[in-house]
């Protein structure tokens, strides 16, 4: 397994890739590249468009083979509970028709916004809808936004991880890889939540309680705008961080 450390635009970055079946058994994982932005506490950030150049710089590469393809962006989630709403809320700022309003170019053939909901609330496989909507419009990749959790309550909130070997959510209810949905998926996750120290003498079999930070509502609106500023800068070269922040809040406030 490949591993470095290195600081981009004043953020410590870790990448590896995990390139055998063997490595990849041993850790757990799927072959792939793994690359952990350390932001520290996000509800801390001071530099904003330092760890969205951040981000920009480190998702290109893994997005750059699908240029002049159709990419589908998902956001997943439950925009009802606040930990698990990073991916509607992304939905709600990344609105390709919007950009492509104020830009000329765009280096994908097509973007395709989507927020399928969970099985949940919409009792429909969430993979199937995403597999569904990837084969009509011929997607080339999916890049799915995700809250996520951590086993290390020192990781919550304080990262942006990023992979190309799919997803799988922690209740096992999404499992999106290429063999599930036909093409590539390359994740953007942020951890929300962690598990709660079991109470000794609890019973086996309790429900199992996970923590979240009680602003992480903050959280999620703060750093969905970087991860949206971010892939829009990828997906319209013309626009820098600033364009971004302006044409994201002209539409949540529904100026346009």
């Amino acid at each position: 397994m490949e591993r470095k450390e290195y600081i981009s635009h004043d953020v410590p970055v870790v990448w590896s890739h995990i390139q055998t079946e063997q490595v990849s058994e041993a850790l757990g994982r799927p072959c792939g590249q793994y690359i952990t932005l350390k932001t520290g506490p996000l509800d801390k950030l001071i530099f904003f468009e330092n760890v969205c150049s951040c981000l920009v710089e480190q998702l290109q590469p893994l997005l750059a083979p699908y240029f002049g393809k159709t990419l589908c962006v998902c956001g997943l989630g439950n925009q009802d509970l606040a930990p698990d709403a990073l991916g509607p809320e992304v939905a709600r700022r990344f609105r390709p028709k919007m950009f492509e309003s104020f830009v000329k170019k765009s280096r994908f053939g097509k973007i395709a916004m989507i927020c399928p909901g969970t099985n949940g609330c919409t009792n429909l496989s969430t993979v199937e809808i995403i597999a569904g909507i990837v084969n009509t419009i011929h997607a080339a990749c999916v890049l799915v936004v995700d809250a996520s959790y951590c086993g290390d309550v020192e990781d919550l909130c304080g990262m942006i991880c990023l992979t190309d070997s799919g997803l799988h959510s922690y209740w096992d209810t999404v499992d999106l890889r290429q063999s599930s949905v036909g093409v590539p998926v390359i994740t953007i996750g942020v951890p929300t939540a962690t598990r709660a120290p079991v109470e000794p003498g609890a019973e086996s079999g309790a429900p199992e309680l996970l923590l979240t930070p009680i602003n992480v509502s903050d959280i999620i609106q703060t750093t969905s705008s970087i991860i949206a500023c971010a892939i829009a800068q990828i997906a319209y070269p013309e626009l820098d961080y600033e364009s971004c922040k302006q044409y994201i809040g002209f539409s949540l406030n529904n100026i346009i």
